[in-house]
């Protein structure tokens, strides 16, 4: 019996050490499938009513992330991808702070009502913890 509680113990620690050692780059892109999820879910459920009332001739020119949750998912994996590449290309490394940042993003995605998704927001997401999200996801302009 104490033989299988110190292996639980031993375990328990191995595995605490293998999540504490991700580096926040990793740690994003774990996060990232949830934060695409939530935030396309949200786009979609929020944006629903308008695009009803775009005749259907017109919906194909609606951009690939408002045509579908499958697309806007799409979408965001290549947009995060790309913009992980370009940060690996450039040698820049994503803090602590802002994974702990894109985790309140993540929350407040999925709480958030559909407020922030409607009327003028200019170019950024009017989700509280969402601010810094265009150093995540979004590729650096040529």
């Amino acid at each position: 019996m104490i033989h299988i509680r110190v292996l639980i113990l031993f375990l328990t620690g191995i595995v605490l050490m293998i999540s504490c050692s991700k580096s926040p780059e990793d740690k994003i892109m774990a996060l990232a499938p949830r934060f695409q999820k939530a935030l396309c879910s949200k786009m979609i459920e929020c944006s629903k009513d308008d695009i009803a009332k775009i005749p259907p001739q017109y919906r194909a020119t609606l951009p690939i992330f408002m045509q579908s949750e499958e697309g806007c998912i799409s979408y965001f994996k290549e947009s995060f991808d790309t913009a992980r590449e370009q940060r690996k290309s450039a040698k820049k490394e994503l803090t602590e702070e802002t994974v702990a940042s894109f985790e309140a993003c993540i929350v407040g995605l999925e709480t958030t009502t559909c407020e922030p998704f409607k009327g003028e927001r200019g170019p950024r997401l009017g989700v509280p913890g969402c601010e810094n999200l265009e150093k995540i996801s979004k590729p650096e302009s040529p």
